[in-house]
């Protein structure tokens, strides 16, 4: 199976003292959370920022995110009109990046 899924009917909780606009790390699962909205803060955006924030480096010096999946097939997925919501899985600088259709981007730092 290969690290790329999408998952549906899968939710990426917000934890607990982070707000809807908000971006942060939750202790209690070892996760960075964020968020993105359309606006200036896309799919694609929020995606490398996030990694670039957990691997602590900067968003210039990751691999582009193109080499990994197609953005513009990632967005037209997570931010299409659907009934159900949709969760897509990638792996990512060692990392593994759930993007969800509720706008949440949720990111597991890579494994010491």
């Amino acid at each position: 199976m290969s690290e790329n899924s999408a998952h549906s009917n899968i939710s990426a909780a917000t934890p607990e003292g982070i707000g809807d606009d908000s971006s942060g790390y939750d202790p209690t699962s070892d996760t960075y959370h964020t968020r993105f909205d359309g606006g200036s803060n896309t799919v694609v955006v929020a995606i490398v920022e996030a990694v670039a924030a957990v691997t602590n480096r900067e968003p210039t010096a990751l691999s582009p995110l193109y080499d990994t999946v197609d953005p513009e097939a990632l967005t037209d997925l997570v931010t299409a009109a659907r009934d159900q919501p949709i969760d897509v899985t990638i792996a990512y600088e060692g990392c593994h990046v759930t993007v969800s259709s509720d706008g949440s981007v949720v990111v597991e730092p890579p494994e010491n």
